[in-house]
């Protein structure tokens, strides 16, 4: 189905309307395709005042954005509305507000101030002072409050002081409503991706805290740069994200060097042969500086023996929860890589949205590390299918690397090479000759994931191909920048397949329609898949589970018959095709024909064999009494495993 501005319900189309709007004046201006190219109607509505996120290159974004942190300051005030002829009193002494946001956190009430230069921010710096009257510790940061003091006439600058924007969470309570008078999954998709989408005052905050970081730490070191990765700057941000940062100390941020050309040069202390053990006492060097000096910095956590030294703390005037690392810059360009995705096509934001908000239905990502699937892995393997759409609607990293520009798109971090073109109009124009829907993406999504040979063959956006896997992990998703790394060994079989059930759920939930309500349809009607499988029990993995026989595991037959035979049972099973494993045939439905009993030659004891298969199959498992083990070689194996 395509989706429309103009044929839509009369309760919809001024939203939607907005949501254009939005898009073309603050996100970026977005290339839609003929067939879903809506219609604009003149009208006059009010946009974020930030066009940054219109920049296509990465670099040009970063810096546009620290420029707007750095010419900013956070103002704690009484009350927003009668302290705003004070703060503009004060603050147009230095020069001219060019934008003024509200927001309230912990019952606080702030406002967050950008000058038109950061000359004028730093001129206030200077002229703010300590509480004399509270034994403080007395280091500076753009986080101010607003004493009470005699009002003065305004008149003079009151001209210059531009309106509050007050700007509510965009995942509001409506939510739901909106997407039900939706005409189409694919409008339901792009008000999704609109209503949850970190909002700008959620951009500036992060934006202002990493310029905050960057300047108590570059007294240190004064090239030092504190630059944000992750789903904040790649586009795919959502309201309460938290905030991912790394330090580059040299500042040239993977680049290379500019060439030197004053003959002095700084004494300095030698590095640690260990660069690992000098990453280590640098961030708890910086962890010391968090904890102690540094304004609004709270639960700071020390997490020295992750493979990725990291500080974890809390921003009490933010809101937000930040992690800060040193060393590699991989995550920097892995979140540069998916921003430039994001400007190639105008639907990879929508779709990796939707399917976020789908795993995080169904149960399948978690907050905490664990054994499901994560949102990166998740949102490599949207690029993968978008790859393999026919035509291609995103290129493979292996094009970008051998267009990359000698210099212009250089990059190295930790002997990584992260190379690749870093201009994104070159496929802006291929992408256009695909033309489906934001609805048929999402669709055959979940239809690559039901049908994926993910037993043997893993996900690679380097190729955009099916290549073997390069270890016996159930699921083998490449990082593309260290491709020597699987980025998903951490999902087990068992989280496995409950991804591949529930893209069979879903799949069954969307293409019988009809049989939903009118409130309950579309994307809404995901969440709930719970009742559908009451009503189709046949349609969840959990109500029906696979039987093995013990004798077909414990005969005189080879290594290799046996595991023929144990995938013939598991394709042949009674289960429906969509409770079987991910690895058994996804569409054979035919029952099992009878087996006859295999001969036995010794008896030995199983030994919690039972279990251990239980345990990595997720199958239950028929267990006759004193089957013989069929050889020695498989009781060493079994045991093996056993102690792993």
């Amino acid at each position: 189905m395509r989706y429309s501005f103009v044929h839509t319900s009369h309760h919809i189309r001024p939203y939607l309307h907005k949501v254009k709007l939005k898009f073309d004046a603050f996100r970026h201006v977005r290339t839609f395709s003929t067939a879903d190219k809506p219609t604009v109607v003149e009208e006059t509505t009010k946009t974020y005042p930030s066009t940054n996120d219109q920049k296509q290159c990465f670099d040009e974004m970063v810096e546009c954005r620290k420029k707007e942190a750095r010419s900013s300051v956070v103002v704690q005030v009484g009350n927003p509305s009668k302290s705003a002829a004070l703060v503009n009193q004060v603050c147009s002494r230095h020069g001219n507000v060019a934008n003024l946001f509200h927001y309230t956190h912990k019952d606080k009430e702030l406002l967050l101030l950008e000058f038109d230069s950061e000359l004028s921010a730093v001129n206030l710096l200077a002229s703010c002072s300590h509480n004399n009257n509270v034994k403080v510790i007395p280091a500076a940061s753009p986080f101010l409050w607003l004493k009470a003091m005699p009002s003065e006439s305004s008149a003079s600058v009151s001209a210059r002081f531009p309106p509050v924007i007050r700007e509510e969470n965009l995942a509001n309570d409506n939510l739901e409503d909106l997407l039900s008078n939706a005409k189409s999954i694919s409008e339901q998709m792009i008000i999704l991706e609109d209503q949850t989408r970190l909002s700008e005052i959620g951009h500036r905050l992060r934006w202002i805290t990493c310029v905050q970081i960057e300047r108590m730490l570059s007294g240190l070191f004064p090239s030092l740069q504190v630059l944000p990765f992750g789903s904040f700057v790649n586009g795919c941000g959502r309201n309460g994200c938290d905030l991912d940062m790394a330090v580059s100390l040299d500042g040239n941020c993977g680049s290379e060097p500019l060439e030197v050309k004053s003959p002095l040069i700084f004494q300095a202390k030698a590095a640690i042969n260990n660069p690992r053990l000098q990453t280590q006492r640098h961030i708890e060097v910086f962890a010391d500086i968090l904890q102690n000096f540094t304004t609004g910095c709270t639960q700071v956590q020390r997490i020295l023996q992750a493979r990725v030294p990291i500080v974890k703390f809390y921003h009490e005037f933010t809101g937000v929860d930040c992690d800060l690392s040193m060393g590699s810059l991989t995550g920097v360009f892995m979140s540069e890589l998916l921003y430039l995705y994001d400007k190639i096509d105008w639907r990879f934001r929508p779709l990796v949205t939707a399917v976020r908000h789908w795993g995080a239905w169904a149960r399948l990502t978690d907050m905490v590390p664990g054994p499901r699937i994560t949102n990166f892995t998740l949102t490599l393997m949207v690029v993968f299918f978008m790859q393999r759409r026919s035509p291609a609607i995103l290129p493979t990293l292996g094009e970008m690397i051998k267009l990359a520009r000698p210099q212009v798109d250089t990059r190295q971090t930790n002997d990584v090479d992260c190379t690749f073109l870093r201009d994104p109009s070159m496929f802006q124009e291929r992408g256009k000759l695909n033309e489906e829907s934001l609805e048929d993406l999402f669709i055959e999504f979940l239809r690559f994931i039901e049908s994926f040979d993910f037993n043997e063959r893993s996900v690679s956006i380097i190729t955009g191909t099916a290549l073997r896997k390069f270890d016996s992990k159930p699921l083998y998703v490449q990082n593309p920048l260290e491709r020597e790394l699987n980025v998903s060994r951490n999902v087990n079989l068992k989280e496995l397949t409950r991804v591949v059930m529930e893209a069979r759920n879903a799949l069954y939930i969307l293409e019988t329609q009809e049989d939903q309500g009118p409130a309950n349809w579309g994307l809404l009607a995901l969440p709930r898949a719970e009742r559908v499988r009451r009503l189709n029990p046949k349609t969840s993995h959990y109500n029906y589970v696979t039987q093995i026989d013990m004798k077909d595991l414990f005969s005189n037959d080879t290594d290799d018959e046996i595991d023929d035979l144990v995938e013939v049972k598991l394709s042949k099973s009674e289960v429906n095709p969509q409770t079987t494993s991910p690895f058994a045939a996804a569409h054979n439905q035919t029952k099992p024909a009878a087996t006859e009993s295999r001969p036995v030659s010794s008896l030995n004891a199983m030994n919690g064999f039972i279990k251990q298969v239980q345990l990595n199959t997720g199958l239950a498992v028929n267990s006759p009494k004193n089957l013989p083990l069929k050889s020695e070689k498989n009781r060493k194996a079994i045991e093996k495993q056993k102690r792993k």
